[in-house]
């Protein structure tokens, strides 16, 4: 469905540009007594955005092909599994129904339970229609490469961590990480670590405790040392 912006009111005569071409032939067969109708909802700046909701379907679009679901039941399943997890109300994507913060979450929630369940996505701009420092968040969870979304990825510091040192010893949760694919991560050495983050808008992520442990940075033992010496 097009989107307008706005141009000009001249009582009630009201001029928008709308973002893609419009097929009149088909509006014209639609329209009762040959006169074209349409419903103006004009849209909170803090609400849904159209850009969001695009994404959403694509990431559903992307799940529905994969499990054989048509893309309303698989909507109807994602919304379902969503209020389970959060515990929120019936809820729609339709304009102005729902907050530019909670469509973020839904697509976060989305994108942790495709990965959760090993269901590939085709483009990385869906995923990151969500924060973006939580979503490349889940990427380093789940190792999968912040740049194309491949498995299986490698763990890449961002900060040097200077020869000589023993990554086993060091403290991670000084240090900021991403995961690339042997390719990327070929291309960040190349480019240096500053222009490859330029290039491809990525936030490196700084990480918890809990999180060390679960990639297999550190262990329960060099954290409680460490934080012993803190103390």
């Amino acid at each position: 469905m097009p989107q307008g912006t706005l141009k000009d009111i001249k009582g009630r005569l009201v001029t928008f540009e709308v973002d893609s071409d419009i097929n009149i032939p088909e509006l014209r067969r639609k329209a009762p007594n040959g006169q074209i109708l349409a419903n103006i909802d004009f849209v909170d700046k803090d609400m849904i955005t159209v850009d969001q909701r695009r994404k959403t379907f694509a990431l559903i679009g992307d799940i529905a092909e994969y499990t054989g679901y048509s893309v309303d039941e698989m909507y109807e399943k994602m919304k379902f599994y969503y209020m389970a997890y959060s515990g929120c109300d019936v809820f729609s994507l339709a304009t102005n129904a729902v907050t530019k913060k909670f469509a973020s979450q839904f697509i976060e929630f989305i994108i942790e339970w495709c990965f959760q369940m090993e269901i590939p996505f085709k483009y990385r701009e869906y995923h990151l229609a969500a924060d973006i420092s939580r979503t490349l968040f889940i990427y380093l969870k789940y190792g999968y490469c912040f740049c194309c979304g491949k498995p299986n990825s490698d763990i890449a510091h961002v900060e040097t961590v200077g020869m000589g040192n023993n990554r086993h010893s060091i403290d991670h949760r000084k240090h900021h990480f991403m995961r690339l694919c042997r390719q990327h991560h070929a291309q960040q050495h190349a480019m240096g670590i500053n222009s490859f983050i330029r290039l491809h808008y990525l936030a490196p992520i700084a990480i918890d405790d809990e999180t060390a442990i679960s990639m297999g940075l550190m262990t329960q033992k060099q954290l409680d040392e460490l934080n012993n010496k803190g103390e």
